[in-house]
């Protein structure tokens, strides 16, 4: 058995219980009416949000939406002005992050230039004067865990920005909490490196089994990595579900226009779609179909070649349409007949229709 099996063995908290039974919400992190005003302004305007043991949730949004206050709120860094939050049914609104059942990963990693990667991961442990066999256990299980055993002896300089960031997370997941808290933690990465590392994390999340709640601003990787995503507008969450549901049913019209890409269309393109006028109908680009035989026709504004596959900006009226076509994309200035598939339909910004 790996030293890395045995940390997984170690956290039975963080597995369902010997009675069989599942995860529940209040087994994991509850946050109930958090709010911090700063400057006058409500960062965080009194949000509720419970996640489950073992689940991993996302704070997704724009810069400035109150997702990293939220998140330094829940770690005990910063004070909340009201609202209550528990770990595994416990109250720890009061409590310093010494004391809390978490552990975070800092955007900018925070590890120490003079210790070696297996210091970095011990301090921690060293600092709560866990006994010296105990942590060199713990740390090389941690280590194994993210695959960083060879660098035991390096210093932060000398390893990768991916390999620091897989000690922030080791000396994170050493300390065996209860809730996994990491701050933008692919931020400083190129981007072939974010894919690597993001898959990285959710391994080991599923792994221990470790309620997990991550801040990020890109979309990507809340779609990729999360059980359930929240998006937050303005110090609130506008909605909160899993990745596909997120993407197909967008609650209000900031989720449709910030998750994935839309047009927004009018006249003859929304024909026949059930919306009164003032509403938004949006339309997402593998829903508009290129074809011969439709008799809406569109003019081919551009072509983004994203890879596999073209993004086609498509101009017809007043409606700018963008189209994924796989294969050999039409000519800059050609005609194409268009097909809309399903759409999305918001009234004074929230869903009521998503259907043609």
């Amino acid at each position: 058995m790996t030293d890395a099996t045995l940390l997984a063995e170690r956290a039975p908290r963080l597995q369902a219980d010997a009675r069989g039974t599942g995860p529940t919400r209040a087994d994991g992190l509850t946050v109930r009416g958090l709010r911090k005003t700063l400057g006058g302004r409500d960062v965080v305007a009194g949000i509720d949000l419970e996640v489950a043991r073992g689940e991993l949730v996302s704070l997704l949004g724009p810069s400035g939406c109150g997702k990293t206050t939220t998140l330094r709120m829940v770690a005990g860094f910063l004070d909340a002005d009201a609202g209550v939050v528990t770990m595994g049914g416990r109250d720890v609104t009061d409590l310093g992050p010494e004391r809390r059942p978490s552990a975070m990963v800092f955007q900018n990693y925070a590890l120490w230039p003079h210790m070696t990667v297996t210091q970095n991961v011990a301090f921690p442990l060293r600092t709560r004067r866990v006994p010296k066999q105990q942590t060199a256990e713990r740390v090389a299980a941690a280590l194994e865990l993210v695959g960083l055993t060879h660098h035991a002896a390096s210093k932060p300089t000398a390893i990768s920005g991916g390999e620091q960031q897989r000690v922030a997370l080791a000396r994170a997941i050493v300390q065996e909490p209860d809730v996994l808290l990491l701050d933008e933690p692919l931020s400083n990465l190129d981007a072939k490196l974010r894919v690597s590392v993001r898959d990285e994390i959710r391994r080991i999340q599923q792994r221990l089994g470790i309620t997990t709640v991550i801040v990020t601003h890109d979309q990507d990787e809340a779609l990729s990595i999360s059980d359930r995503i929240a998006v937050m507008h303005d110090g609130r969450i506008e909605q909160i579900a899993e990745p596909a549901e997120l993407y197909a049913r967008p609650a209000t019209e900031f989720v449709a226009s910030f998750i994935g890409s839309t047009s927004r269309v009018h006249g003859r393109f929304a024909v026949g779609v059930d919306a009164r006028p003032g509403d938004s109908v949006l339309v997402r680009p593998e829903q508009v179909v290129l074809c011969d035989d439709s008799p809406l026709r569109a003019t081919v504004a551009r072509v983004l070649v994203r890879g596999h596959f073209a993004e086609v900006v498509l101009r017809a009226d007043d409606d700018e349409l963008r189209a994924y076509v796989g294969g050999p994309p039409p000519a800059v200035g050609s005609e194409v007949g268009v097909r809309l598939g399903d759409v999305l339909v918001h009234r004074d910004g929230v869903l009521v229709g998503s259907t043609r």
